[in-house]
């Protein structure tokens, strides 16, 4: 990965995390790597393993594995990605969707 890939996905990382902490959730940035967790504010609620991706060739399926693989026990992991000049989107798994709507 070169350089200017690197510092895009760290940019990338960054305006996630600036847009959640805005909508006032609770952030922590995940030691030795870009991941983030989200707090989870609700009591017992789950807490959220963020993989984000900042890319012009989606490879959604790979991504999942990868915030699978990396999500801590008891979150969800979920992918946050985007093309340059699209909004930002997520992808999870249907099920972890509806542990989130509880």
């Amino acid at each position: 990965m070169s350089k200017k890939e690197r510092d895009k996905g760290v940019a990338g990382e960054r305006e996630v995390a600036t847009i959640l902490r805005n909508s006032g959730a609770v952030i922590r940035s995940l030691e030795a790597s870009g991941d983030h967790l989200v707090v989870s504010e609700l009591e017992n609620g789950p807490d959220l393993h963020l993989e984000v991706k900042r890319q012009e060739r989606i490879q959604i399926e790979l991504w999942c594995r990868q915030a699978e693989a990396e999500c801590p026990p008891g979150c969800i992991p979920i992918v946050v990605w985007r093309r340059s000049r699209q909004p930002w989107r997520v992808t999870l798994t249907l099920e972890d969707l509806i542990r989130l709507l509880g």
